[in-house]
């Protein structure tokens, strides 16, 4: 008898913790809610470093950071797919190349530049052997004048085709690499640190530290420093043609608030152009009358999933790292993170008003 009623005591206190645990597992937290605003729904938050990001044809997005609190790699080049699985593709033990630029070509390959690599300022590399190895893939053409300086390149962009557009920034000029000719070419470039309108040799350039192409027109963005200091005199958005056979250069759009420079451009599905500046948010640049109007300024709780779960992060659009757009999709970088955001305007409209 007595085993009997110490049984059912058991068998009750069983009933009762997992009726306790059941109830925790309907918490409203982590229940389907409706976002309100000052939240939006993200496809991915991936929580790592990152310095540079590319997106290849199948929206894969590919990326290169420090990993200073492993031990494995010194930085990583990952992929991050349309699910958010990350994987790494190759791991890198060498800091000289951090920070690195990346550049995905038609072909699928991707290059990238290392500006502090002392033995390597002058070469764009390419992952190949599926990614096990980093490997130079061509080397910069030494400039001939006596008073050149080594070449040292710190932004690349793909032109949609066969070439590259590179920017040496010992020498202040900006070349173009053809890939299937493995030779490069001078674009423009007065060799003095200046921002200086004009074609050819009579252009000037500073520090190009971002370029895009769209209809074989490049937009760059351009920050003048003051001496050897990082204190911006004028930050610049210009562009970059092929007129009357030379190539010219224009400036669009300037700043001479050093608290407010800007640090990426991109552009949309539509062809609009859209500019990121430090501070403020992303704005869209009418390319008509170069006017500026603002975009995104926001601080946003970031959910990802069905269930809005008791954790959260958050983007500020007015300190982004990069950003990009592909047909309706939107990618972000932050200093730790790397977002998606699908149907970006619908989303954005429905948190910010």
């Amino acid at each position: 008898m007595k085993n009997r009623i110490l049984l059912a005591a058991v068998l009750q206190l069983f009933l009762v913790l997992n009726g306790c645990s059941s109830d925790s597992g309907n918490n409203d937290s982590e229940k389907t809610v409706e976002l309100q605003k000052g939240e939006i729904k993200a496809d991915f938050n991936v929580f790592y470093r990152a310095e540079d990001f590319v997106i290849d044809k199948d929206d894969n997005v590919f990326f290169i950071g420090q990993t200073p609190n492993e031990k494995d790699y010194a930085i990583k080049f990952q992929k991050i797919d349309k699910n958010g699985n990350l994987t790494l593709l190759k791991g890198i033990n060498n800091y000289d190349f951090s920070p690195s630029r990346l550049a995905v070509a038609p072909t699928g390959d991707f290059l990238l530049i290392a500006f502090n690599n002392q033995n390597g300022t002058d070469k764009i590399f390419r992952f190949e052997n599926n990614f096990t190895e980093l490997n130079p893939f061509y080397t910069m053409k030494p400039i001939s004048s006596p008073y050149a300086n080594k070449i040292r390149l710190i932004s690349i962009c793909n032109n949609n085709d066969d070439t590259y557009f590179v920017y040496d920034y010992n020498n202040r000029q900006m070349k173009r690499f053809v890939a299937g000719l493995k030779t490069d070419v001078f674009v423009a470039g007065s060799e003095k640190n200046e921002i200086k309108d004009g074609t050819g040799l009579n252009a000037g350039f500073s520090n190009v530290d971002k370029i895009i192409s769209q209809n074989n027109v490049l937009y760059l963005i351009d920050n003048l420093h003051s001496g050897g200091t990082s204190t911006v005199v004028s930050s610049n958005i210009r562009k970059l043609e092929y007129v009357d056979n030379q190539w010219k250069v224009t400036t669009l759009s300037s700043t001479t608030n050093a608290d407010n420079f800007y640090n990426d451009i991109a552009f949309d599905a539509k062809g609009d152009l859209y500019v990121s500046i430090w501070g403020k948010g992303i704005y869209k640049l009418n390319l008509l009358d170069n006017t500026l109007s603002l975009f995104a300024d926001a601080e946003l709780k970031i959910f990802v999933g069905e269930k809005k779960l008791m954790y959260s992060s958050t983007v500020d659009f007015k300190f982004i790292s990069g950003f990009k757009f592909k047909r309706n999709d939107m990618y972000l970088l932050e200093s730790t993170t790397v977002i998606k955001i699908s149907d970006y305007q619908s989303k954005l409209d429905a948190a910010t008003k």
